[in-house]
């Protein structure tokens, strides 16, 4: 199960029902769950997913394509290979048709959008669906505080906001 549905299954279960959910988890699963269980319901950390594709800035893409073949989550999701720097700074990010498309050994970081919009984990839920509206986007990286990718929201979470509060 994605990390964040996860999440968001166990906050709306009885405290001790969710933590002997958590305890039989994996360890690295139940870190991300916790780390999810954290944030502001109504921030863009709130609804996005930990489960993203991302590579190193100097990455080739056979690289991307490599790590794309390792990704575990639901391959649906995935439009984009975010590219981060040795702090797990967001660099850019890589459409998928452009990696499809583009010669082995070409660098992502030639393929990169030159303007590419982000959010930070606080931000408002209502703002984060603007900016999927504004630029009709299909995936948005979430930052921390100093710039570190932590997740993605993805369209389908900004639908089903739209829809709940509908």
């Amino acid at each position: 199960m994605d990390p964040s549905a996860a999440a968001d299954l166990l906050a709306e279960l009885p405290e001790e029902r969710s933590e002997a959910i958590l305890e039989e988890m994996d360890p690295e699963e139940r870190q991300e769950v916790k780390d999810l269980l954290e944030f502001r319901e109504d921030s863009a950390a709130g609804r996005m997913t930990t489960e993203y594709v991302a590579v190193p800035q100097s990455a080739t893409v056979a690289d991307g394509i490599r790590a794309l073949r390792g990704f575990e989550g639901d391959p649906e999701t995935i439009t984009e290979i975010y590219l981060i720097d040795s702090g797990e700074g967001l660099q850019g990010v890589v459409p998928l048709a452009r990696l499809v498309l583009a010669r082995p050994e070409t660098r992502l970081e030639v393929l990169t959008e030159h303007h590419f919009i982000s959010v930070r984990f606080d931000q408002h839920e209502n703002e984060v669906a603007e900016l999927f509206d504004k630029y009709n986007l299909r995936a948005l990286p979430v930052i921390d505080k100093v710039g570190k990718l932590v997740g993605v929201v993805e369209a389908d979470h900004v639908i089903a906001f739209l829809r709940a509060r509908g």
